[in-house]
């Protein structure tokens, strides 16, 4: 079961991103301890602010850290019936835990994605415009996209490398689809780097058709 109950992310990617914030942070801290840094009034304010804007996901990443190393403690003393024993007081501490760990990890999860260290895992509707688009058409390429679904040329791109860093999409070389595009003139365009759905982008688009049906809900 996952941690964090990311959309797209991994557990593993996410405490990547944390780690990479609490780095960050010992380093400025280790850096305001030096004495020609932290004398300096052009440095020092700086890190100053950088030092108070990473420390709540520090001591966050220390609690979320303490609470499952105990919570695995307790998972280790208790069979799986007995954790949901209801008299037993280590399986009450046990679901405690569990329960304050999910808690913090959504917390965590949050903050990541406010300061910008997760992408938004929520798609606007014109990612889902060009999802649709290039499920029911084929692949794409980021220009005759872009005509298809009314962006230019930049947007479009950037959109087409968002949706890929999900794995809602895949890249695919021209020179590979031989025979596939729907296009005549098609050949002209082989060197340019086509987008496809991917199956996780298929299972997302499927999930999306039948969360709204009609009854669905």
């Amino acid at each position: 079961m996952s941690l964090f109950e990311g959309k797209y992310y991994t557990d593993e990617e996410i405490w990547a991103r944390a780690e990479e914030l609490v780095s960050e942070y010992n380093k400025t801290r280790q850096m305001l301890s030096d004495p020609n840094i932290s004398t300096d009034p052009e440095v020092m304010p700086e890190l100053a602010k950088k030092l108070h804007r990473l420390s709540p996901f520090s001591e966050l990443v220390k609690k979320l850290k303490s609470c499952l190393k105990d919570k695995q403690e307790l998972e280790a003393m208790l069979s799986e019936e007995e954790r949901e024993d209801e008299e037993n007081e280590y399986a009450v501490l046990y679901r405690e835990y569990s329960a304050l760990c999910s808690s913090l990890a959504r917390e965590l999860y949050n903050m990541l994605l406010k300061e910008g260290c997760l992408e938004d895992e929520n798609e606007d509707d014109k990612d889902l415009e060009i999802l649709k688009f290039i499920d029911y058409a084929g692949p794409e390429y980021a220009w005759r996209l872009g005509i298809n679904v009314g962006l230019d040329v930049e947007e479009s791109r950037e959109r087409l490398e968002k949706l890929l860093r999900k794995g809602l999409l895949e890249k695919v070389q021209g020179t590979m689809l031989v025979g596939y595009h729907r296009e005549k003139d098609w050949v002209k365009h082989m060197n340019h780097t086509y987008y496809r759905i991917s199956r996780k982008g298929k299972h997302y688009l499927r999930r999306l058709r039948r969360e709204n049906r009609p009854g669905s809900r």
